[in-house]
């Protein structure tokens, strides 16, 4: 199991969502991505206190949000919004769940204005209108606190770094994930996102 799959979260919803990052193909990686809801969702019936079945859920929303057009994402997101809200009151220490969190704020924050508008006003993303750098700054720095092992949690924490004017703090963050093992599709992408960012903060130091 990576690092990132923690409790109960079923082995198939897991391993369809590695898979899903791991294939180049569009079509499959959507097809991969739609059959995790569905095995996330038949776990959690009859099991609706369960966190880690309920974060498995969450997962698969917040990576159909990531990967899928503007309206699917917005749809994707005010409900992984909901399925967070869940599992941090059933676990309010859920590290993974902190992380999610944080990403949504700063997905939001990252939409264009016409967007966002958008999504907050038309498009059931309500909940949305909420978010703000400060608030995935705390989420996410509580993640990378109570599971530094998960690559993606100081990648996420070095991109609010960086998109907030502070690059000399998400160097640390992208050095911490490049001194790691990486093995699975999730990890290797972590770790290209970490070099992508890292250059490109060398960059506009090398331009000043």
């Amino acid at each position: 199991r990576p690092a990132w799959v923690v409790g109960d979260v079923p082995d198939t919803v897991w391993v369809l969502m590695e898979n899903a990052v791991a294939t180049s193909d569009e079509d499959e990686m959507k097809a991969l991505l739609a059959e995790a809801e569905s095995q996330a969702r038949s776990a959690v019936v009859g099991n609706e206190e369960n966190v880690g079945r309920r974060f498995a859920l969450a997962a698969v929303l917040g990576m159909r949000a990531d990967r899928e057009g503007a309206r699917s994402k917005v749809k994707a997101a005010a409900a992984l919004h909901d399925e967070l809200a869940v599992v941090l009151t059933l676990d309010p220490e859920h590290a993974q769940a902190h992380y999610m969190m944080g990403r949504l704020h700063a997905g939001v924050r990252r939409m264009n204005g016409v967007t966002r508008w958008l999504a907050t006003n038309l498009m059931g993303g309500a909940t949305l209108k909420q978010a703000s750098w400060e608030q995935a700054e705390y989420h996410l720095t509580l993640a990378e606190g109570r599971a530094p092992e998960v690559p993606d949690h100081h990648v996420q924490l070095a991109r609010v770094y960086r998109d907030t004017g502070r690059p000399e703090l998400a160097l640390p963050e992208l050095d911490h994930v490049l001194r790691m093992q990486v093995t699975s599709p999730m990890e290797q992408e972590a770790r290209a996102e970490a070099l992508q960012i890292q250059s490109e903060i060398y960059a506009a130091y090398s331009s000043h």
